[in-house]
């Protein structure tokens, strides 16, 4: 691809991409620091039938994370939408149902699981001596859980509006707080394994409680309003990361009895250090593969096949370098780690530490793994995602332990992870001949047309009325010298610059001393031509072509002296995508003739 050298997409990039990356795995930490430090606090106060109480009801943490996750990913989503029209009641609406369904179905789960609970803790692998421990911690932990569900929606929201150091506080606060409340219920008050879940349940409603106070006060009102077509929606859009959280759901609850019935209490002991491991790197990984998808997705409706290939790089060496350092750890203090679990017994040290150390080599195929299931799903194979993310979240760490164990051993069972996570990735070695017989190339799959065909200009224009004008002769020249018909070049310049001109107004305060990222992507092939256009600002979140569209239905009528250029993209554009990432606007339109 030709490319102009006014092209500042890369410095654009880099420091967006460090900034969201930063926010997002420092946020999973204060997620997972909370989930980690209950079973370190277990086994220091409870040694191993206390690390057996959070191995059985670890699944309860998952069903409530599968609720958020579907609530809070739909309702940020549909959400985005509404902002993307300017309609600021219809964004209010899409809040308000989020926090209707996330209370409303983990209040309900929370009634199901409660009358169910004595058979649910068997099937989980409770056994009589933890039974009473591990029934009082549920019940407390299940009555709060609605907490769980509902910081999911400060965490998604927080990232639409862009407000990533409220999104960090909040977290890394709640982690603090459960924490030094966990300590306080068990050590000050005495309130044995059940002042565990306490501390959990009253940081996580704390924390959810702020962050929509702060939500509320900043970006939204609630709506008493409940629409069906809309909730259906809202689900729809969110169903993905519900899906893997319910994988590990049923996930927790078979490899519990697996482990049940080959070792026991002491087996599961081991696996709730195996589990508080694996969910610390996810602090690495899921942090890692949600701020990478959410540049994929943009870059994909650009056609920025480059672009997508940087951010992948850059995305897998900061994982594996973040994630070869964990994985030294863990494999040259495995005996350290485990006794910060308050594991010191012999046999039982032995187990933990075998566990600590097989998971270690789970580590590196694992960032291939999230990072690719993130990257189809944000690029449009969601498909082949959810294929993968079922082999590795569910199938093939079940089925060989399942198969392995009662031959090898407990050894078998910390292997499967690894086994789990090589999976996909030989899956993936067999579905790209398939994609690449459709036109598609390489792991990425990308359709690399109009990298091969296009030319483009990318540049920064200031939200000034004479700078966008001065930078619209750009486009202009830039048009001539691709060899564009005076109609085409007219199309182009005036739109651009009704765009421009309406960003600046809508998104930004009056004198504001802002940028306005510009991207334009002209492929021509015989008598084909492809014209993409796209603009990219961190202001106030808005859709002009949608806005206008909005204007024109409701008011019948447009003032074409005052929006010729948009009028005229609206029906030459054969699609226009918007979508609101990291806070920012992404508008894309695509001109297709051929």
């Amino acid at each position: 691809m030709n490319e102009s050298t006014l092209s500042d997409n890369d410095t654009f990039l880099k420091k967006l991409f460090n900034k969201h990356v930063t926010s997002s795995i420092i946020s999973m930490f204060g997620v997972m620091a909370s989930v980690m430090a209950n079973s370190i606090i277990a086994g220091r106060f409870f040694a191993a039938d206390g690390l057996a109480v959070m191995s059985v009801t670890a699944p309860f943490y998952f069903v409530f994370a599968t609720i958020g996750s579907l609530t809070g990913v739909g309702g940020s989503t549909l959400t985005s939408y509404a902002f993307g029209r300017d309609n600021i009641k219809n964004a209010n609406e899409s809040f308000s149902l989020a926090i209707i369904l996330s209370a409303a179905l983990s209040i309900s789960v929370s009634v199901i699981l409660i009358i169910f609970l004595k058979p649910i803790l068997y099937i989980f692998g409770c056994s009589p001596a933890i039974y009473d421990s591990a029934y009082i911690y549920a019940i407390i932990f299940i009555i709060g859980g609605f907490g769980i569900t509902m910081f999911y929606l400060p965490y998604n929201f927080f990232k639409l509006t862009g407000r990533l150091k409220w999104q960090t506080n909040l977290f890394l606060g709640m982690a603090a707080a459960n924490i030094i409340l966990d300590i306080i219920c068990v050590k000050v008050f005495g309130l044995g394994i059940e002042g565990i879940a306490l501390g959990t349940v009253i940081s996580s409603v704390g924390a959810s409680i702020l962050g929509l106070k702060l939500l509320i006060q900043s970006d939204f009102n609630i709506v008493r309003k409940f629409n069906k077509k809309s909730a259906l929606k809202l689900m729809k859009l969110g169903t993905p990361p519900a899906l893997n959280n319910l994988f590990i759901f049923f996930r927790l609850a078979i490899m519990n009895r697996i482990i049940v019935e080959a070792a026991g209490s002491v087996g599961l002991a081991a696996f709730s250090v195996f589990s508080s491991l694996e969910n610390f790197s996810l602090v690495i990984l899921s942090g890692l593969a949600q701020a990478t998808s959410a540049f994929v997705g943009v870059f994909t409706k650009e056609l920025d096949t480059v672009s997508i290939r940087r951010i992948e790089r850059r995305a897998h060496i900061l994982g594996m370098s973040l994630i070869f350092i964990l994985m030294a750890i863990i494999m040259l203090f495995p005996n350290e780690i485990c006794m910060m679990f308050g594991i010191y017994d012999g046999e039982k040290l032995a187990v933990a530490s075998n566990a600590a150390f097989i998971f270690a080599f789970s580590l590196p195929p694992s960032v291939c793994c999230f990072l690719m299931f993130f990257y189809y799903q944000a690029a449009g194979f969601t498909i082949l995602a959810n294929i993968l993310i079922f082999c590795r979240s569910f199938l093939f760490m079940v089925a060989p332990a399942y198969i392995l164990t009662p031959i090898y051993g407990l050894s078998a069972t910390w292997a499967s992870l690894t086994i789990a996570s090589i999976s996909p990735l030989l899956i993936m070695l067999i579905a790209i001949p398939y994609y690449v017989r459709k036109g598609y190339s390489g792991v990425l799959l990308q359709d690399l047309h109009a990298e091969k065909d296009g030319t483009y200009i990318s540049f920064a224009v200031k939200t000034d009325t004479n700078e966008i004008i001065k930078n619209v002769e750009k486009i202009a020249t830039f048009c001539k010298q691709n060899e564009l018909s005076k109609k085409e070049i007219m199309l182009v310049r005036l739109s651009m610059e009704e765009m421009m001109m309406s960003i600046k107004d809508h998104c930004f305060p009056q004198n504001a001393n802002e940028t306005m990222d510009v991207r334009i992507l002209i492929i021509k092939n015989q008598n084909d031509l492809m014209i993409v256009l796209r603009i990219r600002n961190g202001g106030k979140l808005f859709n002009p072509l949608d806005y206008y569209q909005q204007v024109e239905d409701e008011e019948d009528f447009l003032d074409m002296g005052d929006a010729l250029g948009i009028s005229m993209i609206t029906k030459a554009a054969d699609a226009i995508h918007y979508k609101t990432t990291f806070g920012i606007n992404n508008l894309t339109v695509i001109i297709d003739k051929k």
